[in-house]
């Protein structure tokens, strides 16, 4: 019997469903959440509520629960948490005997932090848009031209569209920063700190696509699928397309060569005057993996199979499939 335990659950209703369609009764999903009333705790197996990740206790909590129920893989689902649990990854696998499939620190911090995911892209010969961290430098770029309007004010850390804006003139810019700045310290990303937590950077135009990139237990690449976005919510995609991979296999290995990973790392392009650019890295399941399972890569059931030593089939996924999300309710228990 193989266990999984999903943290910070969330919203995550569709994981929960892949992985218990993948176990076909042969092992549980746990999820762990602060919340008892968060949708993918109902669907869960076992439902445990543990306190806010940024709880003093909130390790020895989770701890706690995959010894309780005995987890075998344990996925987080949270920005926020992930790079808690990869400082403490071999900590937490000694003392429960369970494999975090989480990404190394130096992954989480590259993933967590799109100043230094534009350093690493650039240091490793991956395309990106020209990004800066203070005003006076992206003031002096779109001066000496090597930046250009329009630009895009975004938070440094985190993957959601909070303080989000696009810039046209260079005199809106100090304001543009200082609302990011502003929503940043209204939100869950205060936690990450205000002090250079606002990037600006050059606003592309073309096509965007998500890439899901599959990396075992031992850190090697197990194949990934790629997709064309075809509408946005709420910061996630909400219609996407499936596409062939090959364009996007010299960035896929560049990556893997270079980021230490375990499971799924979420990764999103820009194509911007037939080049490809690197947007952001997601290292976890983000909201644009259902098209990829939908189409057949199945990475839940290819990481279940390589942790039992089943034989996977080659890698594959459908090409051309178009999906759209929707929403749906779950019953959650009464506060």
């Amino acid at each position: 019997m193989t266990n999984v335990l999903l943290s910070c659950a969330g919203r995550r209703v569709y994981l929960v469903d892949y992985f218990r369609a993948a176990l076909a009764g042969s092992g549980r999903v746990i999820g762990t959440d602060m919340s008892l009333t968060a949708p993918a705790m109902a669907a869960c197996d076992v439902a445990r509520q543990v306190p806010a990740c940024a709880a003093p206790d909130y390790l020895d909590r989770l701890k706690q629960a995959i010894r309780a129920e005995k987890a075998d893989l344990v996925f987080s689902l949270n920005d926020l948490e992930l790079e808690l649990l990869a400082g403490h990854r071999d900590a937490i696998e000694a003392e429960t005997g369970a494999v975090l499939y989480v990404p190394s620190v130096e992954t989480a911090a590259i993933g967590a932090d799109k100043w230094r995911s534009f350093l690493f892209a650039r240091e490793h010969g991956i395309g990106a848009p020209p990004t800066f961290l203070r005003l006076d430098d992206a003031l002096a770029a779109l001066a000496r031209g090597e930046l250009r309007l329009p630009v895009m004010v975004k938070p440094r850390w985190g993957s959601a569209s909070i303080g989000l804006a696009r810039v046209e003139t260079a005199a809106e810019l100090p304001a543009a920063i200082e609302a990011c700045r502003a929503a940043i310290a209204r939100s869950i990303l205060a936690a990450t700190g205000l002090e250079n937590a606002v990037i600006v950077q050059q606003c592309l135009e073309g096509p965007e696509y998500g890439v899901d990139i599959l990396f075992g237990r031992h850190g090697d690449l197990l194949g990934f699928a790629a997709k064309r976005k075809l509408a946005m919510r709420a910061g996630e995609t909400d219609k996407a397309v499936t596409v062939a991979p090959e364009r996007f296999a010299p960035m896929v290995d560049a990556l893997a060569r270079h980021l230490s990973h375990r499971g799924n790392l979420d990764c999103d392009f820009m194509e911007h005057e037939g080049a490809l650019h690197l947007i952001e890295l997601n290292t976890r399941f983000g909201g644009g993996y259902p098209f990829t399972q939908l189409a057949g890569a199945d990475h839940v059931g290819r990481l279940l199979a390589e942790f039992e030593g089943r034989p996977m089939p080659p890698y594959r996924y459908e090409v051309g499939r178009a999906f759209a999300k929707y929403d749906m309710l779950v019953e959650v228990p009464a506060p």
